[in-house]
């Protein structure tokens, strides 16, 4: 079992509900959901996923890591566009950056989805531990550049229209 853990905040924003239902019909599982409430006038809205993931989603893939094969971060505000059953015939063993808008000449754009297998694990929680918070695609773009985190040619996920409070604005 791979479950996704999502990255998502209280209040849950309505698109939540959509990209979770859209997940669960094609055959994702997910973590206990556990959101945050950081207070965005305090930490920067773009810098609260590294967050999530260093307070929240470690200590929970820690307490079920002897019964996963890996996870998948993932905003939730993700839709997968590919079943559970495509994403285990494409066999990957790696790290690997499954979800994002789009790769430019020096960084990625967008953390959507990411598989990491429990073997990882341990590597895993090192690179996430840094000594300020970041944007979380600034530091698996690093990842990418480092060769520790493998970029998936075709993104298989996609971003649900929103607000955003990274932006402040509509994201389309």
């Amino acid at each position: 079992m791979n479950p996704i853990d999502y990255i998502i905040y209280e209040p849950l924003p309505d698109y939540y509900h959509q990209a979770y239902n859209h997940n669960a019909l094609r055959g994702w599982v997910s973590t206990e959901l556990t959101p945050d409430s950081y207070d965005i006038t305090k930490i920067k809205p773009g810098r609260c996923p590294l967050k999530h993931i260093i307070e929240y989603t470690i200590p929970k893939i820690e307490k079920i890591k002897h019964k996963i094969s890996g996870f998948f971060l993932a905003e939730g505000d993700v839709e997968i566009d590919i079943t559970y059953q495509q994403f285990l015939d494409l066999d990957i063993k790696i790290p690997t950056w499954l979800g994002y808008k789009k790769r430019l000449k020096d960084y990625v754009v967008g953390a959507f989805l990411l598989y990491i297998p429990i073997n990882y694990f341990e590597e895993f929680k090192m690179n996430v531990n840094v000594k300020r918070l970041i944007y979380s695609d600034r530091l698996f773009t690093k990842l990418v550049d480092q060769g520790w985190l493998t970029l998936h040619p075709v993104s298989v996920a996609s971003e649900l229209p929103h607000y955003s409070n990274v932006l402040g604005k509509f994201r389309k």
